[in-house]
């Protein structure tokens, strides 16, 4: 069964079509050593980024921008194959690390999880309300930037204020703590809270 896996910004079925989506659509496409502009790829990873389960030591200062590097120039990565490539977070304050979005879908912290839970109780409702805004027939714009966003697929929702970070450590605090909360995914992948 395919377990899914969720960020605040994209929910992905199974841990393979979210590994897929990186691969093909970030780590493949952009040029080697060129900051990922900022935008949907910069947010998604920032998004990924924060489920490592050393993400306050790999985030450090906080997140400048991303570029993908070959692998094996990075120290201590010499033997890997020519092929590979590594995405690369530069800090705000200037020091870069190297993080794998691999390890981080394939074994989620369990505060990850947790928050994977919560989006997929919340997902039906999202979609919700995007369908709705672009059924009035007004104009839809974001909320970041104020342009107009011109077809459904490209929209999602986000918490602004408070975040989702914010709101969902919350959840956790008032019941404990991450540990505390169990999730489970039940048929056809879908995370409930046990």
């Amino acid at each position: 069964m395919a377990i899914p896996f969720a960020t605040p910004s994209r929910v992905f079925k199974s841990r393979a079509s979210a590994k897929a989506f990186i691969r093909d659509e970030i780590v493949r496409k952009y040029p080697l050593r060129t900051p990922i502009p900022r935008g949907a790829h910069h947010d998604f990873l920032t998004e990924v980024l924060t489920l490592h389960p050393e993400a306050q030591e790999k985030i450090g200062s906080g997140v400048d921008y991303f570029y993908i590097e070959e692998t094996w120039r990075l120290p201590g990565k010499e033997s890997v194959s020519r092929d590979q490539r590594a995405i690369v977070l530069v800090r705000t304050d200037g020091g870069k690390c190297d993080w794998s979005y691999v390890y981080v879908v394939d074994q989620p912290a369990t505060a990850a999880n947790v928050k994977s839970a919560l989006h997929f109780a919340l997902d039906e409702g999202r979609r919700e309300r995007r369908d709705s805004d672009f059924a009035s027939g007004e104009p839809v714009t974001c909320a970041l930037t104020g342009e107009v966003i011109a077809q459904k697929h490209q929209a999602d929702t986000r918490h602004l204020s408070p975040t989702w970070d914010e709101l969902t450590t919350g959840f956790a605090d008032e019941h404990g703590g991450w540990d505390k909360i169990k999730t489970h995914s039940g048929k056809d992948g879908i995370f409930r809270w046990a």
